[in-house]
């Protein structure tokens, strides 16, 4: 999950500094809740865009918060389907 908030989402654009490596590491937990009780997409996205524009004050990118959150969703049914 940190690897997908880090290099795919990445609201403030960091993913190519090492140094910034856990800028997003403190997201983790409750992505990981919120990816663990559902199925559908838009809770996910719709935390990540709070985040953009509650704590960084951002406006966020819909679009890559639910291409973020479809793929976290899709790395969760691979790991149910032993593919992960």
């Amino acid at each position: 999950m940190d690897e997908v908030l880090f290099y795919v989402w990445d609201p403030i654009g960091v993913a190519d500094e090492p140094c910034a490596r856990g800028e997003y590491e403190s997201y983790v937990p409750k992505v990981r809740q919120l990816v663990e009780q559902h199925d559908d997409p838009g809770p996910i996205s719709s935390y990540l865009g709070d985040i953009v524009r509650d704590r960084m004050g951002l406006a966020p990118d819909r679009k890559r918060c639910d291409y973020t959150a479809e793929l976290l969703l899709r790395h969760k049914q691979a790991i149910k389907d032993g593919y992960a």
